[in-house]
């Protein structure tokens, strides 16, 4: 499985989850792999390209988590979501305005939540995370 985090999130945030993810899933046999956007692409890439990179074919499950709202509603973005089989988490609310720290703390809580939904999730379907203290089963964008 592979988790992305674009560029809105804090890199910090995305390397702390994979050091906590990686121990976690030690003698696990499924591999977890955490990035950051910017290890994948340049910063600025196009969101379809990023998508694209995501999901590029090596894992069984890919998915990337993002603060960018209009990646449900752009159908170019939908349709590269779709094409790739890419699963994509949309953090609404607070999630991208908040200090590092907040969405450190709240990253931590919803993790195994987000893991869980990436699992058992469709291949490219489009689902909506609440900036929220309990996390909760996530809904599927239509």
């Amino acid at each position: 499985m592979r988790v992305v985090f674009d560029e809105n999130m804090p890199p910090a945030v995305a390397y702390a989850i994979r050091i906590l993810a990686y121990a976690d899933a030690a003698g696990s046999p499924e591999p977890l792999e955490v990035l950051h956007a910017r290890e994948l692409v340049a910063q600025s890439t196009s969101d379809i390209l990023l998508i694209q990179a995501v999901a590029d074919g090596s894992h069984a499950k890919a998915a990337l988590i993002t603060t960018d709202r209009s990646m449900r509603t752009r159908r170019h973005e939908r349709a590269a979501f779709t094409d790739t089989g890419c699963i994509g988490i949309i953090l609404l609310g607070q999630w991208n305005h908040a200090p590092m720290w907040d969405r450190a703390r709240l990253t931590l809580r919803w993790w195994r939540t987000w893991v869980t939904q990436i699992g058992e999730a469709p291949s490219g379907s489009a689902w909506r995370c609440p900036w929220s203290e309990r996390p909760k089963p996530l809904k599927r964008y239509g």
